[in-house]
């Protein structure tokens, strides 16, 4: 009875552990253009936060002037503050490749979706999420149409 106790323990740990999410902030981001990456410097921290209840590969984003700087500014919200937050909803697993130093890279196609009280905007975006033992250590991403600007961020928990 003990071990199935013990066992029963262990299962419900794991089970909350994998309903946690996780915040994680850009330690240094880069952008593409033309084919050479460059640093991105942006005001404010950029915010990447997973919700161990949604999808797989659902994220919210937060950083205002990158978030803007992404959609080139062709939302046109009554109140600009609608850029500061975006969910990355509806992803659709495309691919997934551990490379050589075990890095799991998995990339989604999904909708980035803007939304508050009166305002809202969806663009389909290509997100690629780089994970080493379980821990996401990267992202990179872009719209899926038009802009040719693709960022990539490392990433860190907050101490």
């Amino acid at each position: 009875m003990r071990n199935f106790y013990a066992l029963f323990l262990l299962f419900f740990i794991s089970a909350v552990n994998a309903q946690q999410g996780q915040t994680l902030f850009a330690d240094k981001a880069w952008v593409n253009e033309s084919e050479e990456w460059s640093d991105f410097q942006y005001s404010g921290q950029i915010i990447f936060s997973t919700n161990g209840k949604t999808e797989e590969g659902a994220l919210r984003i937060g950083n205002y002037d990158f978030l803007y700087d992404l959609c080139e500014g062709k939302a046109k919200f009554s109140n600009k503050a609608t850029y500061s937050s975006a969910d990355f909803s509806h992803p659709r697993k495309i691919s997934a490749q551990t490379d050589k130093q075990g890095i799991l890279n998995s990339t989604y196609e999904g909708t980035l979706i803007f939304q508050s009280d009166k305002d809202y905007y969806s663009v389909i975006s290509m997100i690629t999420i780089l994970e080493k033992g379980g821990n996401i250590i990267g992202v990179k991403m872009r719209l899926k149409d038009g802009n040719r600007k693709e960022y990539a961020f490392s990433l860190k928990e907050k101490s």
